[in-house]
């Protein structure tokens, strides 16, 4: 696995499958369902989707706030999965330049979701890293 974004996919992928109650969390930390690749490999994937769901209720709150005439209920589950992880990461990934975080959640929306759904998920992002940058 030689992406940030390969790893980022992952954790995505992960996340839709816990929202969905298909698969417990340890046997998605292990990402033995994924191309086999080193164990130095997982730690970035490991550390996104287990800050993500610690902090979940925090990263679902901040979402809910940028959302609007929206319900985080009816947003499509692998929209809520790149905005969970990306919301995790301009929270408390201050390493991982927001733009970046941006960036690479829109591409990930041109792959998996709908043809409108980046330009949503931009919108929601950017909402949330201005407010997390204006918190210091």
């Amino acid at each position: 696995m030689a992406s940030r974004r390969k790893s980022r996919r992952l954790v995505v992928q992960a996340l839709y499958s816990w929202g969905t109650g298909t698969s417990d969390l340890p046997v998605l930390l292990q990402f033995s369902w994924a191309d086999p690749s080193g164990e130095e490999d997982l730690a970035f994937p490991r550390m996104i989707l287990q800050g993500t769901l610690e902090h979940l209720a925090l990263v679902d709150q901040k979402i809910t706030d940028h959302l609007t005439n929206w319900d985080i209920d009816r947003l499509a589950r692998v929209d809520l999965a790149i905005l969970r992880m990306s919301t995790y990461c301009l929270m408390y990934q201050p390493d991982i330049p927001a733009q970046i975080t941006i960036d690479e959640a829109v591409e990930l929306a041109k792959e998996l979701s709908t043809d409108e759904a980046y330009r949503f998920i931009n919108g929601v992002l950017d909402g949330i890293r201005r407010d997390v940058q204006s918190q210091g």
